[in-house]
C-alpha cells in the first residue's frame, strides 16, 4: 500500500515524472529502454497540485466509473482511521491521519487509478480539480488483493510500443477486485462547510481505459486518460471531529423588575469569540433584539439610547467573557406594563469568521412588572424586660404603622397573633379589625404572666396580618424578650455526735448530718458531703448522694464509726457540704462535732512466746557435667513457692532465673543465691527444687535439697 509522503517539483506533461527524464523522440527510444527501468519504484502519496495542475489540461469530471465509497470499517463497526497528531483543534487547523478507504468501480475494468484529496480546504469549491492535493494510487501487487492489468506493456508517454517497465499504478475491475481498500497517510486542512461536525475531505478519482493507457510509475502519473475520465465530490466527509467556530452572547438587564406602570431598563449585551483558533477573528455585523429590533440605533421601538455599533471585529483569546475577545455594549429602553406582565426579549448577534463561516449567538433577558405592594411596620415592647425568678406580670405594647407608598392604600389589620399568648383580639385593649390610613398607626397593650428559672428568657413574637384596599396581603412581625434573673440560694448543715464522751480506748459513735435548703425559690442538689476524718459520707450508714432538696426542705442521715484515742483527749470531725441550685449556682455549708475520750487507770501483764522467725536460706546449684553448660529455669520451695519472687512469706530474695552454669570445673559452673522467709511453725522442714535443662532438648533434671528449723 502507499503510505508516507514525498515532496517533488510538478513537471509538465513533457516529462516522465517517474523517471525524471525528458520525453525523447522515438528514435532514441532504444537507448532509454536499455536502462534498468524495472527498478523504478512508486513513491507513495505525493503532495502537489490537484488534478488539472497535474494533468496539464482542464477536466470535466462527469463520469462515475470509480468513486470512494467511504472509510472502511473494522469488524466492530468503528472506522479504520487513526489520527496521528492532536486532530482538528479548530476550523483551519491541519490534521494528519492514516485511513483505509473503500474504492468502488461501476465498470468492468479501469486502469491507473488516481486518488486526489484536497489539502488546502478546497477554496475553489470544485472538489480536487484545482488547488493543492495529495495524490495516491492503488497498489499493483501482490495479487490478490491488488490488481495489475498493465504489467510492462504500457508505453512511455508519446510512444506506442511496450515500455518494458513495470506499471506501478494499481488497477480495479469487477467483480473480483471490487471494492479495493487501500490505506493512505494524509494531511488535510480542517474544514466543515456543511456544519455536521466532521471533516470535509473533497476528492477526485481518475482512471484510464485500454488504448489510452500510458506508463504510470508515480502517483502524479495517474491523471485522467481524457478530460472526462474522472469523478469529483466536494461533499465527502470522514469521521474526524471539526469544532465549529462559536459566538457566545450574554444579555442582562438592570433593573429586572419595575413597579407598575413601568420605567426605564438598561440591557447589557456581551459577545465573546469563544473559538480556539488564535488567528480566526469574528466580525459581528448585526445586533438585533426580538422586541426592539436593531439595537445599534436609538429613537425607535422604545430604545432611548445605545452604545452598540457594528461592525465589530472580535479576536480570539482565552474563550472566557471579558478581555479582547469580548465586545460589550448597552442600550436603554422604556418599558410600560401592568402588574404581572413579563417582557422576555432575545438579542441575537450575527457575524462571520475569517474562514468565511457564518456565526450566530443569542441570549434572553426578562423584565417583570410588579404591583405597588402595601407595607406596614410593627414594633413590640415589654415592660419590665427583667424579672427575678420565678417571674411575674409583664405588659406588652405594639405599634403598627401603615408605610405603604401609595397614598390611597389604607390597610385593614385582620389578625394579631402572638406565638406564645395566641390570638390577641380582646386581650387587654387590643381588638381587630383595625383600619390604618397611610401615615397613621394603631397601638394596643396586653399583660401576661412570664415565669421561669434564673437565666431563662421568653421571646414573644407578634405578627400582624391585613390587606390593602386591592386585596393584597400584608404582614409584619416583631419580638420582645423578658429575662428571668437569679435569686441567690443557700443551705446549712448541722452535725451531731452520740455519745459525745466515752472511756478510753474508744467506742462506736453515731454522727447525724442534717442539711437544710434555706432558699424559698430554688431547689438544690447536694453532690458532695465530705468528713475530714471519715471522707465522703456517701454510701456510709444511711447517707447517699446526690440528694435533691426542695425549697425550705431538708435531708438527714447518720453513720456509726469507731472512735479511739487516749484518755483526756477529744476528736473533732468537720463536714463540708456543697452542691448546685437549679440555676447552676454553687451552694455550700460546713459544721463540726466533737467527742471527748475519758481517762481509764492502766493495768497490764506479760507472756512471751516465740511464734515465728525470719529465716535466711542459702541456695547453691552446681553443674556436675563437664561436657556442656546448663540453664536453671525454675527455683521452687515446697513451702514458700517460687523463691525468685517476693510474695507470701518470702520477705526478700536474690534468686532469679534463668541462670546459665558453665561446664563443671570451669568458672561459673554453679549459681548461689539466698532468700528470707517467715517461719511460723517449729520444727519446720522445707525443700528447694531447681529445674535444669541443657541446650540439646534433653529431659529437664530437678536436683533438690531440704533445710530444717526449730524454735528454742
Amino acid at each position: 500500500m502507499f503510505q508516507g509522503s514525498s515532496s517533488f517539483q510538478h513537471k509538465p506533461k513533457g516529462f516522465t515524472l517517474g523517471l525524471g527524464l525528458k520525453r525523447v523522440a522515438l528514435g532514441a527510444f532504444a537507448l532509454i529502454s536499455a536502462l534498468s527501468f524495472n527498478t523504478v519504484q512508486a513513491t507513495g502519496t505525493e503532495f502537489a497540485g490537484c488534478m488539472e495542475e497535474t494533468a496539464g489540461f482542464a477536466v470535466q469530471c462527469t463520469a462515475n466509473d470509480v468513486r470512494i465509497a467511504g472509510v472502511s470499517s473494522n469488524p466492530d463497526g468503528t472506522p479504520k482511521l487513526e489520527i496521528l497528531d492532536d486532530g482538528c483543534a479548530y476550523q483551519g487547523d491541519t490534521v494528519q491521519f492514516t485511513a483505509t478507504f473503500d474504492i468502488e468501480t461501476t465498470s468492468k475494468e479501469r486502469h491507473d487509478i488516481g486518488i486526489y484529496f484536497v489539502t488546502d480546504g478546497d477554496p475553489n469549491n470544485d472538489g480536487a480539480q484545482s488547488g493543492q492535493c495529495s495524490i495516491s494510487t492503488l497498489p499493483f501487487a501482490p495479487s490478490p488483493p491488488w490488481l495489475d492489468l498493465d504489467g510492462t506493456n504500457d508505453p512511455f508517454p508519446g510512444t506506442s510500443g511496450p515500455s518494458g517497465v513495470q506499471d506501478e499504478c494499481g488497477d480495479i475491475s469487477k467483480p473480483d477486485f471490487n471494492p479495493l481498500s487501500p490505506t493512505f497517510t494524509l494531511t488535510a486542512t480542517c474544514v466543515d462547510p456543511d456544519n455536521d461536525g466532521q471533516l470535509n475531505l473533497p476528492y477526485c478519482t481518475s482512471w484510464r481505459q485500454s488504448g489510452a493507457n500510458e506508463l504510470c510509475v508515480n502517483p502524479s502519473d495517474a491523471y485522467p486518460g481524457s478530460p472526462s475520465k474522472c469523478k469529483c465530490d466536494n461533499t465527502f466527509n470522514i469521521p474526524i471531529a471539526v469544532p465549529p467556530a462559536e459566538l457566545l452572547v450574554s444579555k442582562s438587564v438592570n433593573p429586572d423588575t419595575l413597579v407598575e406602570p413601568g420605567g426605564n431598563a438598561t440591557f447589557t449585551v456581551t459577545v465573546t469569540n469563544v473559538g480556539i483558533d488564535p488567528s480566526n477573528n469574528v466580525t459581528v455585523n448585526t445586533l438585533s433584539d426580538s422586541i426592539y429590533g436593531d439595537i445599534t440605533t436609538a429613537g425607535h421601538d422604545g430604545i432611548i439610547s445605545t452604545t452598540c455599533s457594528v461592525p465589530q471585529v472580535i479576536p480570539a483569546d482565552d474563550r472566557n467573557p471579558g478581555g479582547v475577545d469580548t465586545y460589550t455594549c448597552q442600550f436603554t429602553t422604556s418599558i410600560v406594563g401592568n402588574a404581572g406582565d413579563v417582557e422576555v426579549d432575545v438579542v441575537t448577534a450575527t457575524g462571520v469568521d475569517d474562514n468565511g463561516n457564518v456565526l450566530t449567538g443569542d441570549d434572553t433577558a426578562q423584565v417583570a412588572i410588579t404591583d405597588s405592594a402595601p407595607s406596614i411596620t410593627l414594633v413590640k415592647t415589654a415592660s419590665p424586660t427583667q424579672l427575678p425568678e420565678p417571674g411575674g406580670l409583664v405588659s406588652f405594647t405594639m405599634v403598627i404603622d401603615n408605610t405603604s407608598a401609595a397614598s390611597s392604600d389604607p390597610i385593614t389589620i385582620t389578625a394579631l397573633i402572638d406565638n406564645i399568648h395566641g390570638d390577641l383580639n380582646a386581650q387587654g385593649d387590643c381588638s381587630v379589625p383595625q383600619v390604618i390610613n397611610v401615615g397613621a398607626q394603631y397601638s394596643c397593650t396586653f399583660s401576661a404572666q412570664v415565669s421561669g428559672n434564673a437565666g431563662d428568657s421568653e421571646t414573644d413574637t407578634i405578627t400582624a396580618t391585613g390587606t390593602d384596599d386591592e386585596g393584597n396581603t400584608v404582614s409584619a412581625s416583631d419580638s420582645a424578650t423578658v429575662v428571668i434573673l437569679n435569686t441567690p440560694s443557700s443551705i446549712e448543715v448541722l452535725k451531731t455526735a452520740s455519745p459525745s464522751s466515752f472511756d478510753e480506748p474508744g467506742a462506736n459513735v453515731t454522727y447525724t448530718y442534717t442539711i437544710n435548703n434555706t432558699s424559698s425559690v430554688d431547689s438544690v442538689t447536694i453532690e458532695v458531703a465530705d468528713d475530714d476524718k471519715l471522707g465522703s459520707i456517701a454510701g456510709q450508714g444511711t447517707c447517699s448522694l446526690p440528694q435533691v432538696i426542695a425549697p425550705s426542705g431538708s435531708y438527714s442521715c447518720s453513720l456509726t464509726t469507731y472512735v479511739a484515742g487516749n484518755g483526756n483527749t477529744s476528736v473533732t470531725n468537720v463536714v463540708s457540704v456543697s452542691g448546685l441550685d437549679d440555676d447552676g449556682e454553687v451552694v455550700s455549708a460546713v459544721d463540726d462535732a466533737t467527742v471527748n475520750i475519758l481517762n481509764t487507770p492502766p493495768a497490764a501483764s506479760l507472756v512471751k512466746t516465740a511464734t515465728q522467725a525470719v529465716v535466711t536460706y542459702q541456695v547453691s546449684v552446681s553443674n556436675d557435667s563437664d561436657s556442656e553448660a546448663l540453664t536453671i529455669t525454675q527455683l521452687m520451695d515446697d513451702m514458700f513457692g517460687d523463691i525468685t519472687v517476693v510474695a507470701g512469706n518470702i520477705q526478700s530474695t536474690t534468686c532469679s532465673v534463668p541462670q546459665v552454669m558453665q561446664p563443671a570445673t570451669q568458672a561459673g559452673d554453679s549459681y548461689n543465691c539466698q532468700f528470707s522467709a517467715i517461719v511460723t511453725s517449729s520444727p519446720h522442714v522445707n525443700n528447694v527444687t531447681a529445674t535444669v535443662i541443657d541446650d540439646d532438648g534433653s529431659q529437664a533434671i530437678q536436683p533438690t535439697d531440704s533445710a530444717s528449723i526449730t524454735f528454742e
